[in-house]
This record gives structure tokens, sequence and C-alpha cells, in this order.
């Protein structure tokens, strides 16, 4: 077994929970990190990905943006390929990182983006061109930059999209434009833009008429897809049973799911007047 393959057994059992429970000893962690750092060390780009992945996900250790960028970086010029970049100018991006010259950050994505068949690179310029993050904040550029990842397919750009044309953002308001992009991020699984759909059709919004069984099926996917409130929406929904029947269980599995994607249901509940459902 390679060091890389020991190192990916460890990792495994941590990610599972067994650090957690103890069932593992702590020391593996540092184990886990030797055997990836000789992997890499050996010239396995793979083995610097997975040390930039522990800790940017905090897989046994403290999240740390400055290491996973580092071991990203060390993969990408191992040529491990186009994803460790990708991920390098993401946590530089959202970890606000001021370590790396905003040049090589622009660099980076002028060389890269041709190669970018997701689009992932052309959100993240969009992202950045409207904070103001290695390039100056410029709206109407970000939009442009959001419309290109789009047009490769990139779902969460489409969202984006629905957004920048809702406020205003970079060109004149325009709500049918916007709601054209939901449908569209939505189409292709976008978990924002499902939920949106629902909390459209829970209302009524523009052209879309009321529809409760249609913001159902719409919160019901979100859910399903991860989105926090959507599942806590659908636990309100069955809890107080004023335009759907009234279903406790359905209630309370929403409940839970809404909990276990993060969401601050409780919080949520209370703002409904609306007392927390025991899971």
């Amino acid at each position: 077994m390679t060091d890389y393959q020991k190192a990916k057994e460890i990792q495994e059992k941590i990610e599972r929970g067994d650090l957690m429970i103890a069932i593992l000893d702590i020391n593996k962690v540092n184990e886990m990190i030797d055997l990836y750092t000789r992997s890499g060390d050996s010239g396995n780009s793979a083995g610097w990905y997975e040390l930039g992945m522990i800790y940017y996900k905090g897989i046994g250790v403290d999240q740390n943006a400055e290491k996973a960028v580092s071991y990203f970086k060390l993969a990408a010029e191992l040529g491990y390929g186009i994803d460790a970049w990708i991920k390098y100018i993401r946590i530089a991006y959202f970890a606000n990182l001021t370590s790396i010259p905003a040049n090589d950050i622009i660099g980076l994505v002028r060389k890269l983006e041709k190669e970018d068949s997701s689009g992932e690179l052309y959100l993240l310029k969009g992202y950045m061109l409207y904070q103001g993050y290695a390039y100056k904040e410029n709206l109407e550029a970000s939009l442009l930059a959001h419309q290109e990842s789009a047009n490769k397919g990139n779902a969460d750009a489409m969202f984006e999209l629905c957004i920048y044309y809702t406020q205003g953002i970079g060109a004149e308001q325009d709500v049918q434009k916007a709601l054209d992009w939901c449908i569209k991020a939505a189409e292709n699984n976008n978990a924002r833009a499902i939920y949106n759909l629902g909390a459209y059709y829970a209302t009524g919004y523009e052209t879309i008429p009321k529809d409760t069984n249609k913001a159902i099926e719409y919160y019901t996917k979100a859910a399903n897809l991860g989105h926090g409130k959507a599942a806590g929406q659908l636990a309100a929904m069955y809890i107080m049973g004023e335009e759907v029947d009234k279903d406790e269980e359905k209630a309370k599995m929403f409940y839970k799911l809404a909990f276990e994607n993060d969401f601050d249901v409780d919080i949520f509940f209370d703002s409904l007047d609306l007392e927390e459902i025991d899971i």
C-alpha cells in the first residue's frame, strides 16, 4: 500500500466520524498529514491536493485558508489540473487573503479561463469584480463575467444573474430577465433558485401565480438538495396546517432536515411564534 493510500484510509475513517467518537487515535491525524506530505514530495500531486482539502474542510484539523492555498498551489504546479487552481482562487477570495498579490490572481484567471469548461473561474471573477478583490470593483464587468459563466452552464452564475437583474446590479432592473435566469438556474438544480421559485409560488410574484402545491414541490426539492430554509418553511407549513393539511410527522421530518442543513430553524420558528419541535 502506498503512502497516499494509507493516508486516504485514515482520512476516510476521520470523515466517517471515528475520530469524533474516539475509535481513532488523535495521533493518526499527524500520521495522515505526514503520509500525504511524503506522497507529495515523491511527485504525487494528489497528495498535495488532499492536504489542501484537509485544511480547506477542516478534516481532523482546524480549517486554515493559508495552508489550504499553499497545498493547492503545490498540487497545481505539480500538474494536478485546473481544479487545484480553482480551489486556490476560491479560497483566496472567500477568505479574503491579502498574502497573494492581486496580479497573481488576475494572471491566473486570464491564463486558465479558456480551459475552464465549468464556468467556475468566470463565476469567481464575477464575485471578485463585485467585491473589489484582486480586481477593481466593476459591477458591469462583474455581470458580464457571470454571463460568461452562465453561458458555460454554471447554475450558480445563472442565479447570480437573477439577483443582478432583480436588484439592478451592473444593469437596469429587469424582473422578467431575473425570472428567466432563476428558472434556468432551477432547471440546472441550483438549490437557491429552486427555493426562490417555491417562495414565488407560495405568495405569487409578478407573472407567477400563487400555487401552494407548486410551492411545496419546489421547497421539497430545494430541501432535499440541502437548502435549510426550504426545509424550515416546509416544517412551518405542516405544523401550522393553514394552506396544507396539518402533518406533525412531516413537520418533524423537515424540521430535522433544516437543522441538519445548518439552518437556525429554532430562531425561524420563534420568529413565527411557533414552538420548537422536539427531534
